[in-house]
């Protein structure tokens, strides 16, 4: 017998994800749009606790001050009916989840924590499921599944469910570099986003040419900066003024580069390794409030 099939409950943190580069094209035939973006994992997490009981067949999820999302829409909730589909358990399941990735921004906290729930779940089980397996039962879940299933940054394609590693040297780029995360006391409808970009916009970006960008800055013919893109801006740009303010002020003063996270809400900017943040902090509070998600922290 596993010395594993001793235990009863496991805690499994949930990072958060910035894009540093997003291309959006036409959509599939599953009315899914053709992606490719460059994902970086950051030093935000949830908590996820996950616990065995006695109650067969039943999952109860909670997440003190988010109850609005405590219900079975929550993806830790639906992932936890495909890992019983798939392995045939009917444990009873209960779900904590300390949050501090905020909702809404584009930060992938919901897929975060329905893959930190398959892997507390698979640390639960005697008989593992391999990776190729948790990537499947991901992909079902949500688009943004698969990437949390690696630690660090990755390159993400179809609709998300395809995954790959970063070439070292780009992965080298990444890792530690301070960012500034900030967010407004709003959050965005990923589907009312993509919905905007695909009513405005007029053609989209080939395959081919998503990922030539991506494999350019692999192989050091583009810095991270000429990289750094975000299709889904132009909408979101388009629709909430005070953001665009905002990114032109930070630029004209602090020569510095705000993007927005995937469909948003959440933004983000580099800092330089020995920069003052704390004058962009003001002007951030001054411009959107004291009601606002800011805090800095490093890619992973």
């Amino acid at each position: 017998m596993s010395l594993l099939s001793g235990i009863h409950k496991v805690c499994v943190p949930a990072p958060a994800k910035i894009n540093l580069f997003l291309s959006v094209g036409e959509k599939r035939a599953d009315d899914f749009h053709l992606l490719r973006t460059v994902l970086a994992k950051v030093q935000l997490y949830d908590l996820v606790m996950i616990r065995k009981t006695n109650e067969k067949g039943k999952t109860s999820i909670s997440c003190p001050g988010y109850e609005e999302i405590a219900n079975d829409q929550n993806l830790a909730v639906q992932m936890v009916s495909h890992w019983r589909t798939i392995t045939g358990t009917d444990d009873g399941i209960d779900i904590s989840i300390e949050k501090k990735i905020p909702i809404q921004a584009g930060l992938g906290g919901g897929s975060s924590d329905a893959v930190s729930t398959l892997l507390g779940l698979n640390l639960l089980l005697s008989s593992k499921l391999r990776f190729e397996e948790l990537l499947e039962l991901s992909s079902e879940v949500g688009s943004d599944c698969p990437s949390f299933l690696l630690s660090g940054a990755c390159v993400a394609s179809g609709r998300g469910e395809r995954i790959r590693t970063l070439k070292s040297t780009a992965a080298e780029q990444i890792s530690g570099r301070r960012i500034l995360l900030f967010k407004p006391p709003c959050g965005f409808s990923t589907e009312d986003i993509y919905h905007r970009y695909s009513s405005e916009e007029s053609s989209f970006a080939e395959p081919y040419q998503m990922e030539n960008q991506i494999n350019r800055w692999e192989c050091g013919q583009l810095s991270l900066e000429e990289l750094m893109h975000n299709d889904l801006s132009i909408p979101i740009l388009r629709k909430f003024i005070f953001i665009p303010v905002l990114f032109k002020e930070i630029r004209e003063r602090f020569n510095l580069n705000p993007m927005i996270s995937g469909s948003g809400s959440c933004c983000f900017t580099i800092i330089p390794e020995g920069f003052d943040v704390n004058p962009v902090l003001q002007v951030i509070i001054d411009a959107w409030g004291n009601d606002i998600f800011i805090t800095e922290t490093r890619m992973i």
